[in-house]
């Protein structure tokens, strides 16, 4: 029986809903990750994640060029992570030692699929290992599932998560990883489009005043609209303004509203709310 008939119709009804929510804030990285490792963890049961961009993965030089979490209040240590993570900026060859590198080599002819930590690696070699020591156990966690895959565009470069369960607690299903390998197939073309990639500007950079008028200027605003609006001088409004433009890189309201149009983003603005 071929895995993705492990599926039910609510579970993908429940990845294309959690794809809609990201989307709706795909303006914001650092939210629409967020938001979608706290679903992923909702359907599959787990409760921390870790993740992000990845590039060099087919190289064997693999290295995080954005990272994202999710869960450590749910009795779980960061601690481990953020080392582990600094540790892994000044010394990249670290990954060529961790599960995530025998993941790519298997998975290197399967682009996205989902995989088990046991699927990777043997309970008695498990304890011998860098992560394991480094990461997982510091975090209290155990049992985790890993899946990348390439951002269209960009094959060198790949997104995903891994999710982990609490020590004692059971290994994921073969559903369970359907749901996630359903969910980061229907992901990666959407980075670096209607989904912002980790490291690019986000509305939430600037400060509140900042995005009530990023948010008149993309609504079509004038400067005196915005200044009526906001019960500012026009020369606020205008010094706002070169402030979003620099953050986003843009010359004008014509190249910023062009951006967003572009991108796929649509008038919801809930960095807003």
């Amino acid at each position: 029986m071929p895995h993705s008939a492990a599926l039910r119709l609510a579970d993908l009804q429940a990845v294309f809903q959690l794809v809609g929510e990201c989307r709706e804030l795909g303006d914001e990285p650092a939210r629409w990750h967020n938001h979608l490792f706290a679903g992923l963890a909702r359907l599959t049961g787990g409760g921390v994640v870790m993740g992000g961009e990845l590039v060099g993965v087919r190289t064997g030089r693999t290295a995080y060029v954005g990272a994202a979490d999710w869960g450590w209040e749910n009795g779980f240590n960061r601690v481990g992570w953020e080392r582990a993570l600094a540790e892994l900026r000044d010394n990249p060859q670290l990954t060529r030692t961790m599960t995530v590198a025998r993941y790519v080599t298997r998975t290197a002819e399967c682009d996205g699929a989902c995989l088990a930590r046991t699927d990777l690696i043997a309970d008695r070699d498990w304890d011998r290992a860098w992560d394991f020591r480094n990461i997982v156990e510091p975090a209290g966690a155990d049992h985790s599932v890993y899946c990348f895959r390439s951002i269209p565009g960009l094959m060198a470069q790949h997104t995903g998560v891994i999710i982990a369960r609490a020590l004692r607690q059971s290994d994921f299903t073969v559903r369970q990883k359907e749901i996630v390998r359903e969910a980061m197939a229907a992901i990666a073309p959407l980075v670096g489009g209607p989904l912002a990639r980790l490291g690019e500007p986000s509305p939430r950079d600037l400060p509140p005043r900042g995005r009530q008028v990023l948010r008149c200027l993309l609504e079509g605003d004038s400067d005196k609209d915005v200044a009526n609006r906001l019960g500012l001088t026009r020369n606020t409004v205008n010094q706002y303004a070169k402030v979003i433009f620099a953050l986003f890189g843009v010359r004008s309201r014509a190249e910023l509203l062009a951006r967003w149009v572009r991108r796929g983003w649509g008038g919801r603005f809930a960095w807003s709310e």
